[in-house]
C-alpha cells in the first residue's frame, strides 16, 4: 500500500504528517475517537504511527515528503472489532432482555466502558447481563452493514436514535441480527461468534444516574483470566489452601496482621520512652546550642519527635528515606532551605518549628551543615 506525504511538521514531541492515498480502492487509517472507536496503528516508511487525527496522522520520526509504503496493524484492528462489536450486543441486550438504555460508550486501550441509564442495577443484574450476552454469543449471528439515507435510516427501529447533527447524506446501519440495531462507522466482526468471551471487570455508579460497566472481550478478556487464575494458584500455594478457601485464609490473615500492627505500635512507644532518656544522655553541643541527631526506625522517630515540642534541645530525626526536624530554638525551615542548597537532590519544607525532608543524609553530613548555620 503507497501514500504520498504532502507536509511534515513538528508537533511536540512528534511529528504531524499530511498523507494523500496513492492506490486506487486505499485501506485509510481510521482516526482515533470517531464513533467512540480506537484508531488504526501502523508504519509509514518503518516510521510508527503514534495516533490518527481527521486530517492528519502523527508519528514518531520527520519524513521527508515523498511517496511511501505504509503498513496497517490488523491485529489491532480485529481486536478493536471484537470489542466494539461486544458493546453493541452487550447493549442490545441489555436493551432487550433488561430494559436499561446505553446512553454513553468509550473504547479504551485496555478496556471498554458502557453507561447504562440506571443507578441501582445490582451485580446480580449485571451478572445476568453478561451471562446472557456470553450465551448468545456461543450461539452466533451475523453482522449485517448497510449503508441507507439519513431519512429512510430514521425509519428505522434503532437502539438509540441517529443524532440530529446529521441532516444528510448516508449513514451506515449496523444490525446484529435478533439482538442489535444502530448507526457506527466503525470496526465489527462478521459473526458475533468471533467475540469468543465477553467479560464484566468492574462497574461504578456515576453522575448520581448511571452505571458505568468496564468490559473486556475476546483475548483481552481470556488474557485478564488467564493472569487472574495465575494470581489465584499462587495464592493457593502461598495460603496452602484451595480457590474456595482463598478469603478465608486471607481475613484470617489480614485479623493476625491488624493484631501485629497493634502490639508493634505498643511496643514502640515503649521503646521510644527508654530511646529518648538514652539520646538525651548524649547531645551535639555547635555553639551552646543542644542538637539530638538520632538514627533509628520511622515510627520510633515519630514518637520520639513529639517530646521535643516543649524541648531546648533541637531535634533531628534520620530514617531510611526521611529526615523530621523539630526545634524551639532553630529555624527548621532555614535549616531544610540550607540541606537543599548543598543536596539538590533532596526535597523537603518546613517552618521555624518543624519540617521534613524527602530523602536522606548521613549524621556527619548534618552536622557539616549546622557547624556552617551556627
Amino acid at each position: 500500500m503507497r501514500l504520498k506525504v504532502t507536509n511534515c511538521e513538528k508537533n511536540n514531541e512528534n511529528y504531524s504528517v499530511e498523507i494523500l492515498y496513492l492506490d486506487e480502492n486505499p485501506i485509510k487509517f481510521y482516526p482515533d475517537g470517531k464513533g467512540g472507536q480506537l484508531g488504526d496503528r501502523g508504519t509509514i516508511n518503518n516510521i510508527r504511527v503514534l495516533s490518527v487525527l481527521s486530517d492528519k496522522i502523527i508519528v514518531g520520526n520527520y519524513i521527508e515528503v515523498g511517496e511511501y509504503d505504509y503498513e496497517i496493524d490488523f491485529k489491532r484492528r480485529e481486536d478493536i472489532a471484537v470489542q466494539h462489536t461486544a458493546e453493541h450486543l452487550f447493549s442490545g441486550i441489555a436493551k432487550k432482555y433488561f430494559g436499561f438504555s446505553n446512553v454513553g460508550f468509550r473504547m479504551a486501550e485496555d478496556f471498554t466502558t458502557v453507561d447504562l441509564d440506571s443507578d441501582i442495577i445490582s451485580s446480580k443484574t449485571l451478572e445476568d447481563i453478561v451471562a446472557k450476552t456470553n450465551e448468545v454469543i456461543g450461539i452466533g449471528a451475523k453482522i449485517l452493514e448497510k449503508n441507507m439515507y439519513i431519512d429512510e435510516a430514521k425509519q428505522l427501529s434503532l437502539r438509540k436514535p441517529i443524532s440530529e447533527k446529521i441532516k444528510d447524506g448516508l449513514v451506515r446501519i449496523v444490525e446484529i441480527e435478533n439482538y442489535d440495531s444502530c448507526a457506527c462507522a466503525g470496526f465489527h466482526t462478521e459473526n458475533i461468534k468471533n467475540i469468543r468471551l465477553l467479560k464484566l471487570i468492574f462497574s461504578e455508579r456515576i453522575k448520581g444516574k448511571y452505571t458505568r460497566c468496564y468490559l473486556l472481550a475476546g483475548d483481552r478478556a481470556i488474557d485478564d483470566y488467564n493472569k487472574k487464575d495465575k494470581i489465584i494458584r499462587e495464592l493457593n500455594h502461598k495460603f496452602s489452601c484451595r480457590d474456595n478457601e482463598i478469603l478465608e485464609m486471607l481475613e484470617k490473615y489480614m485479623t493476625e496482621h491488624e493484631n501485629l500492627k497493634k502490639d508493634y505500635s505498643s511496643l514502640s512507644l515503649k521503646y521510644s520512652k527508654y530511646f529518648l532518656q538514652e539520646i538525651l544522655e548524649s547531645p551535639i553541643i555547635i555553639n551552646d546550642k543542644k542538637t539530638i541527631i538520632c538514627e533509628e526506625d520511622k515510627t520510633i522517630i515519630n514518637e520520639v519527635r513529639k517530646s521535643f515540642g516543649k524541648r531546648d534541645e533541637t531535634f533531628i530525626g534520620i530514617t531510611s528515606d526521611s529526615i523530621m526536624l523539630t526545634s524551639n530554638n532553630l529555624d527548621c525551615g532555614m535549616v531544610i532551605k540550607k540541606i537543599i542548597e548543598k543536596y539538590p537532590e533532596i526535597k523537603g519544607g518546613g517552618n521555624q518549628k518543624q519540617g521534613n525532608i524527602k530523602g536522606t543524609l548521613s549524621k556527619n553530613q548534618i552536622i557539616e551543615i549546622l557547624n556552617s548555620i551556627l
